[in-house]
């Protein structure tokens, strides 16, 4: 079920915000700001290119969407604002300093030009990619009550990432997300805290589940539900909790230059 992101940008800020858990490694990764131009590909409505203003980023926005673009225009920290598709990026070569594209990789057709444009238009870099790989999608047990998103060809494998920042001349550096907030609204985060996941309206502003069929989404939610009433959720979040662990619910790609 596709998204219409433009819509979506009007709701998106109601639940969705910046995540201490992934702020703080990214702003690791990237390394002193010092005035550093900084591209954030694929930012929706501006939540992270806001912290990485207020971190001392120079920031250029850009997305596909323009009612993303348009909210994230309208937060005074976002500097530069762009329509434009990280696999056809409108900037000149080594443009800027480095990029992010946080929770973007899952919903790129052609991922290996996403990776080449991101290298292309990077000068000392690095490039910081943030999303959910296939090994955090089988540990998360939200997919005990939606199986079908196992089969989902979006989310896959960190070392076919990894291969393509490779293939793209980057060196790689691989680690795990684990959160301790639900503050960017994720499903990858709502799985820490289940009872958020009772509320329909942060079930459709998550990407993960509101692409569902509604006819899933509605046996998932009353699944959901009944088994929190009843106590087996918390048997079936412990099934999951081990590998959890070890993959964390989300991975993070730093790609050298």
């Amino acid at each position: 079920m596709a998204i219409d992101y433009d819509a979506w940008a009007q709701r998106y800020d109601e639940t969705r915000g910046v995540s201490p858990s992934v702020l703080g490694p990214l702003l690791a990764a990237l390394g002193p700001s010092a005035g550093r131009s900084l591209l954030d590909i694929g930012g929706g409505t501006g939540n992270y290119s806001v912290a990485l203003s207020q971190s001392g980023f120079r920031i250029t926005h850009c997305d596909p969407s323009a009612g993303m673009v348009r909210r994230a225009a309208s937060k005074p920290e976002v500097g530069a604002a762009v329509v434009a598709d990280g696999q056809a990026l409108p900037f000149a070569d080594g443009a800027f300093d480095c990029a992010v594209a946080i929770k973007v990789l899952n919903h790129v057709a052609d991922r290996p030009a996403f990776i080449r444009e991101s290298k292309r238009v990077l000068g000392g870099g690095p490039l910081v990619l943030v999303n959910a790989a296939r090994e955090t999608i089988e540990v998360n047990w939200i997919t005990h009550y939606v199986p079908s998103l196992l089969g989902q060809e979006r989310f896959e494998p960190e070392a076919a990432t990894i291969e393509q920042l490779e293939q793209a001349g980057f060196q790689v550096e691989v680690s795990h997300i684990r959160y301790t907030d639900m503050a960017d609204g994720s499903a990858q985060a709502l799985k820490r805290f289940p009872e958020a996941l009772l509320s329909e309206e942060r079930i459709m502003n998550t990407s993960l589940l509101s692409r569902l069929p509604e006819e899933v989404r509605r046996e998932a939610f009353e699944a959901i539900r009944r088994d929190h009433e009843s106590g087996r959720l918390r048997e079936v979040i412990a099934e999951y909790q081990p590998l959890s662990e070890k993959h964390g619910d989300g991975t993070m790609f730093v790609g050298q230059v």
